[in-house]
């Protein structure tokens, strides 16, 4: 099971990356699109430092420039990389304790939090496609099974 989250977080960091590329060149056209894309980045890093007890670098709604966005996304995702690599596939199912953004206390399973974020990102990542595609920009192809198909996954 950890196997399968490992690659669905590879397959997030690729898709990512790939609508961050699209946004870059036109970002003063759609910065909404940006807005989504610091909200991913943010959501990774706000879930990383609750399943790791590390403080929270900055909130879910951070305002990187692209630049500065890429930088960021690579270090979110080297985290969530080192955080799983010494657990098994029993970890999955350890609970997390933690607070929202709130202060509301909640628990959640580790796979639930590792299967919320590529999801997550990809809701988010159809909404900077449709930003693009209202702009009469051609958004990327971001769908899992192009990134299995063309090798894009471990």
């Amino acid at each position: 099971m950890l196997a399968h989250h490992r690659r669905m977080l590879a397959f997030d960091h690729w898709a990512t990356l790939v609508s961050l590329d699209a946004v870059e060149p036109v970002a003063e056209r759609v910065p909404r699109s940006l807005a989504w894309l610091n909200h991913i980045l943010g959501a990774k890093r706000v879930w990383l430092a609750r399943v790791t007890g590390a403080e929270m670098p900055f909130g879910v709604n951070p305002a990187f420039s692209p630049a500065e966005l890429r930088v960021e996304l690579d270090l979110a995702h080297d985290g969530w990389t080192r955080c799983l690599a010494n657990r098994s596939d029993a970890d999955v199912a350890r609970v997390i304790r933690y607070t929202n953004l709130k202060g509301d206390p909640f628990e959640s399973v580790l796979g639930d939090i590792l299967a919320h974020l590529p999801l997550h990102g990809q809701h988010h990542r159809g909404q900077v496609n449709a930003d693009l595609r209202a702009a009469g920009i051609a958004p990327p192809a971001i769908d899992y099974i192009h990134a299995a198909r063309t090798g894009r996954l471990p």
